[in-house]
Parts: structure tokens; sequence; C-alpha cells
């Protein structure tokens, strides 16, 4: 990436092999012009960082993380917006915020872009080295576990902006497949929009979860909606998953693809029942929003944080959240590096 790079320092977990983790210990990183230095606070490990911890797509050594709440403990010359001491969450999408994309506000499109924790260095770390431009300040209202979820509410707000124009004005019914934080916050999301989600989980433990906050929950099988789901939101990354949508989706459906499986919907499908193809690619612009909707309780992230552990606890919270899907739907490090 020419972004200026992420620079964790103080205590910092190197994934140092899979399933693997090593504490060291770097320099604090002094912020340059234009960035920010913040101590870490919380942080949630999503999807993504479960697959890198079991060795896909990594190279080693590595610093995982990029969905958290930090402290402004630094700045560089130039940096306005964000005051030492202030409570901050990341927006986890680097960019270079001169490209074409990145001018029209698709930051997440940016050929020199890139998530933090992924093509770069990641959040797991007691102080982290960071572009200004990617912080967002917390309001009190907004607790830092809450922060560790704040990405799934901005993708669902992308989501919805990506679909709207290809939706009816009046409130339609849609299936969300996956019932992950992702599906979950999203359907609370498209509820409070005014659509009827129904949320397809195999996990009993997951269901239950989603009809705490309101949502209906089904095993994954098809079922009968009436005329449909208008809109199919595949968010499970799975073969099955990918394979439910598909047959979810009835003529004329809108089938929005956000996990990121192997296989995606068939084409004949596409062709033959004329389904509207969308791409959803995480949250850009949309972390205010997010903030605002939790801020106000249109949103609570913590009830899908099942699991919280200490930082120096990270080969435990990484080792339960890949082994014990029936247990674990988020897990977040939280509380004092030292």
């Amino acid at each position: 990436m020419s972004e200026p790079s992420v620079r964790p320092g103080g205590t910092v977990m190197e994934l140092v092999a899979p399933h693997v983790f090593a504490p060291t210990l770097r320099p604090v990183p002094e912020p340059a012009a234009g960035e920010v230095v913040v101590a870490m606070r919380a942080l949630g490990l999503c999807g993504t960082d479960l697959h890198m911890y079991g060795g896909r797509a990594v190279e080693y050594p590595h610093v995982v993380g990029h969905d958290g709440a930090a402290v402004v403990t630094a700045r560089g010359a130039g940096v306005t917006g964000v005051a030492v001491g202030e409570r901050v969450t990341i927006d986890p999408v680097a960019h270079c915020g001169q490209c074409a994309a990145c001018t029209r506000g698709a930051t997440q499109l940016c050929p020199d872009g890139g998530y933090l924790g992924m093509l770069g260095p990641g959040l797991l770390a007691e102080y982290v080295c960071v572009p200004a431009r990617l912080l967002v300040p917390l309001p009190d209202a907004v607790s830092d576990l809450a922060a560790t979820v704040l990405e799934p509410v901005a993708v669902a707000l992308h989501l919805l902006a990506r679909v709207a124009p290809l939706l009816p004005k009046e409130p339609v019914p849609c299936a969300v497949v996956g019932g992950g934080p992702l599906g979950i916050l999203l359907g609370v999301v498209l509820r409070h929009h005014g659509y009827a989600p129904h949320l397809f989980e195999p996990q009993e433990t997951r269901r239950d979860l989603a009809a705490a906050v309101g949502l209906v929950a089904h095993p994954p099988e098809p079922i009968d909606l009436g005329d449909g789901p208008r809109l199919v939101v595949e968010t499970s990354a799975a073969p099955a998953g990918v394979a439910l949508a598909d047959e979810l989706a009835t003529p004329g459906s809108v089938v929005a693809v956000v996990g990121r499986a192997p296989h995606s919907i068939a084409p004949p499908s596409v062709l033959l029942k004329e389904l509207s193809l969308i791409g959803v690619k995480g949250g850009p612009g949309q972390y205010p929003e997010a903030v605002r909707l939790v801020a106000d309780g249109v949103v609570d992230p913590e009830t899908v944080v099942t699991h919280r552990f200490g930082w120096h606890e990270a080969a435990e919270a990484f080792r339960i959240s890949v082994d014990r899907p029936d247990l674990v739907v988020r897990t977040a490090l939280v509380g004092a590096w030292r």
C-alpha cells in the first residue's frame, strides 16, 4: 500500500505460525505529519482474523485485528479533529485519499488500499500509529465493547445504500443467510429501515440470539415467504449458505453478497430469474452513521459479543472462537494491557 503503514508498538501480539501468538516488545512509534498514535482499549475478532489465525492468506510474523476502540495518545503535525485523550474507533480501510475511487468516496476500492491487519499490520498491539483520517470519535454513549463490533453496522449501512435504489419504497420481506455478528446486526439495521428480515442460520445458539433481539430466525432451509424475498443477503461465506441464497432468491430478487465464499450465485440463476447481483465490500464513509445508530440505541452491538478476554489471553480467545462456533458468536479482547 502507498498509504503510510500502520505501525504497532509497545507490547505487540504477533501471529508467528498457525495458531501461535508470541508477545514482542517494540518501541512506541512517533507519529509523522498526518498520523496519530492510539492506545488500544478493545478489539473484536472477526471471521477474517480467525481465518488468518488458522494460516489462511498470511505471511508470518503478522499482526491481525481491525475492529476496536482506542484513546489518542499523540498527534503528528497538521492533525485536527481529534484531541489527545479522546476515545476513537478506527475505520479499517486504509486508502490513498487521492485516486479516482477515493475522490468519489469509494475508499474500499482504492487500488493502493486495503484492510488493516490483512495487507499490512493490524491493531492487536498496545499502541498503534495510524493515519489520522481513519479515526472516528466515540461519544460516551458508545462503549469500548460496542466499538469492537461497529464494522458490521457500517457494512449494513453500505449494503442498504447499494440495494435501496433497486427495491420498492414500501417495506419488503428479505432473507439474511448467516447468523453471525454481521447477519444479526444487519437484520437489526434492515428492520430499523422498514424491511422485514428473516434470518437463516444452522447454529441454534445464534438463532436464539437473533430471536432475543427481535429477529425472525429459521434453520437453513427454504420457506414460503409469500411472493418471496425481494432482497437476499449472503453473509455466511459458506458454500451451503451461497446455495441457500440461490434457492431463496425468487424472480426479480436483489441478491447482495457480503461473505467471501469460494463460490457465488450460479450464472444460470442470475439469467433465468433476472436477479440483480450486488457485491458489498466494507462500509466506506458509514462509520459516523454507525456510531450515531449505536449512540441513539437503535443498534446494540454488545448483544453479539458472547465472550471476552484480556489482551494477553489472545491465543485462548482465538482458539475458542474457532473451536466452539456452537457457543461463540463474537469475541472481544478488552481491558488494560499492563
